[in-house]
């Protein structure tokens, strides 16, 4: 073997070498970032903790008894005392609904995480069948996004896993009974949607239920109180809240990943 090729083959050891040693230097960092800090795992999911689902605007109950009262009373000479108890049959639109809820997603690795998704699904009045449970899914949309509306993004809430819930899951929903986002302030929050390397974002949400199929529910439980009301008792409604949901968010190697929440059980009164 000559000096030059002695010489080339030296070369080119040395080459592979430091090939190999940043290779590693390489890996290490990426799962120094990946692995919380030390470990060689993928990156962790998130937590999400939520808060029930808690009323923050709803018709008075005497404003309900009013709507009510012609429909629910059929005899003629009772249906007289209506107006004259409860004053005038308000229009729908007099009837809103709106509930909200507190979403605390943190990141537990060193890097940032996009969150992608929200899924919230919610069931009044247990044991009424498909018409009381209906859903929504969110897309958050980031800050560079001017608008962002929370419109769902194409494949928005879904997932492959089987271990949680996605939009698929609540096919049977009734589409009326969440109308959607309910609040201007809503836009705000759906900008936030980087959790940083170790933190947290708070998303408080606010939603309006469908009026017409929010009444149909309601309609089942008013009997008792409008005949209440025409006797001058004092009635009182209460409307049981069962909620679950799941936040999307986007890991490293990981792609899409759904984290669950729930369930939320909470009870609206309606004074």
């Amino acid at each position: 073997m000559n000096d030059l090729t002695s010489r080339g083959m030296r070369v080119a050891g040395v080459a592979v070498l430091a090939s190999m040693m940043s290779l590693s230097s390489g890996c290490a960092l990426l799962n120094q970032m990946l692995g919380g800090g030390g470990g060689g795992g993928k990156a962790s999911p998130p937590t999400v903790t939520t808060s029930p689902m808690r009323l923050v605007r709803a018709p008075g109950l005497k404003q309900l008894g009013a709507y009510y009262c012609p429909t629910i009373i059929t005899d003629t000479l009772a249906r007289l005392g209506c107006q004259v108890a409860l004053g005038p049959q308000p229009p729908q639109a007099a009837l809103q609904f709106e509930f909200g809820t507190t979403i605390n997603i943190h990141n537990p690795n060193n890097i940032p995480v996009p969150a992608l998704d929200v899924l919230l699904a919610m069931k009044i009045f247990q044991g009424q069948g498909a018409e009381s449970l209906g859903s929504t899914c969110v897309s958050l949309c980031g800050q560079q996004d001017p608008t962002c509306t929370g419109q769902p993004k194409p494949g928005a809430c879904s997932s492959n896993q089987n271990t949680v819930r996605t939009v698929n899951d609540f096919v049977g929903a009734v589409p009326g009974l969440i109308a959607g986002l309910a609040s201007g302030q809503a836009m705000n929050e759906l900008r936030k949607s980087t959790i940083l390397a170790g933190g947290d974002i708070s998303l408080s949400l606010t939603f309006g239920l469908g009026i017409e199929q929010a009444l149909r529910i309601i309609q089942n439980v008013m009997p008792a109180v409008v005949q209440s009301q025409l006797q001058r008792g004092n009635p009182q409604l209460e409307i049981p809240v069962s909620g679950e949901g799941t936040v999307f968010v986007q890991l490293p190697l990981v792609g899409r990943l759904g984290v669950g929440f729930g369930p939320l059980q909470s009870s609206w009164k309606v004074l």
